[in-house]
């Protein structure tokens, strides 16, 4: 199989320009709030290479001459940078849908509003089609501040008390419950089976598992700032988190996913896979059958995926079990 790949920039094809020139391309894929990143570095040896211009639109295909070419998306050229001897020119870009809005800081308010009708707002705000999971769209709030925080952060606090992530993808701004195994569309996630032979190096770590047999969280009433507590779980040690609620249902979800996380433990495992594995996205789902008797029939969420050329096209990644 002969590793191939081809880039537009501004849909130019600028792939025979810049063929002889490469020296690696990496694109990462990182679940939440890091924006997806593109890296190439060029061979600059004469230093005739042209510097691109700042937000230029760059799109990657990779694969092989012998199938066909996955999209790996669009990005904006951020950083342009140089190094010697010998010399190189690094390119960084960020993912396209991450230079909107969506970055902007806002102050505002939210008042008796879902999560789904402030994802359905922030959405059209970026010009980003809404994909919110089907569980948590209702997800209700009577009052929520927003100052001076970009609406992606506001996204994410969100999320981290519903165990949930954020991100622009493909054009939409996707919010679901991490390891739901589902689309924001009702479709199943496909479980990517990891046979131990396919991969050239791994570690895996068990962490601690079950710090916490129970979590607190308090809630404040607007009117009269009498504080509350809600408790999940029994016993000790308890967690009890810092940031107050507004409401009792706020302070229970939050306190069930910390004490669901804990459970959880932080056991995760990382590899480099031989070979090209486009179906690997950070937020998708793995399993690895014959890895450790402790991981059959668990599932690893992806964390991080990385598509490297350099000389050949591999993939590694970073995963964490799932709840």
């Amino acid at each position: 199989m002969t590793p191939l790949f081809q880039i537009f920039a501004n849909d130019e094809d600028v792939t025979a320009a810049i063929a002889d020139r490469l020296v690696d391309l990496t694109i990462t894929d990182e679940d939440g709030l890091k924006a997806d990143r593109l890296t190439i570095t060029l061979d600059n040896r004469d230093r005739i290479v042209a510097i691109p211009p700042a937000e230029t639109k760059l799109r990657v295909f990779l694969g092989h001459r012998e199938t066909r070419l996955t999209d790996m998306g669009a990005f904006v050229l951020e950083r342009r940078s140089g190094r010697g001897t010998p010399d190189t020119m690094t390119l960084v870009a960020k993912a396209a849908d991450m230079a909107s809005s969506i970055r902007a800081p806002r102050t505002r308010a939210w008042r008796d509003t879902s999560l789904g009708d402030i994802v359905r707002t922030i959405a059209a705000e970026a010009n980003l089609t809404p994909a919110v999971g089907t569980d948590i769209a209702a997800t209700p709030y009577r009052m929520i501040a927003q100052s001076a925080e970009r609406d992606l952060h506001l996204l994410t606090r969100l999320c981290a008390v519903l165990d949930a992530t954020a991100k622009p993808a493909d054009g939409r701004l996707v919010v679901l419950r991490r390891g739901a195994g589902v689309t924001a569309d009702g479709e199943a996630i496909p479980v990517v089976p990891i046979l131990r032979h396919r991969m050239e190096r791994y570690a895996w770590d068990l962490g601690e598992r079950g710090k916490y047999k129970s979590v607190t969280a308090e809630w404040s009433e607007p009117a009269t700032a009498t504080l509350h507590k809600v408790t999940v779980g029994d016993g000790s040690p308890n967690r009890r988190l810092r940031q107050t609620f507004g409401t009792a249902d706020e302070a229970q979800r939050a306190a069930r996913a910390a004490l669901d996380r804990s459970a959880c433990g932080e056991t995760t495992v990382d590899a480099d896979l031989a070979g090209f594995w486009p179906q690997l996205f950070a937020g998708g789902l793995v399993e690895f059958p014959d890895l450790m008797p402790e991981f059959e029939g668990k599932r690893f969420q992806l964390t991080s995926v990385e598509h490297v050329f350099k000389g050949g096209l591999t993939t590694r990644f970073e995963s964490e079990l799932s709840a």
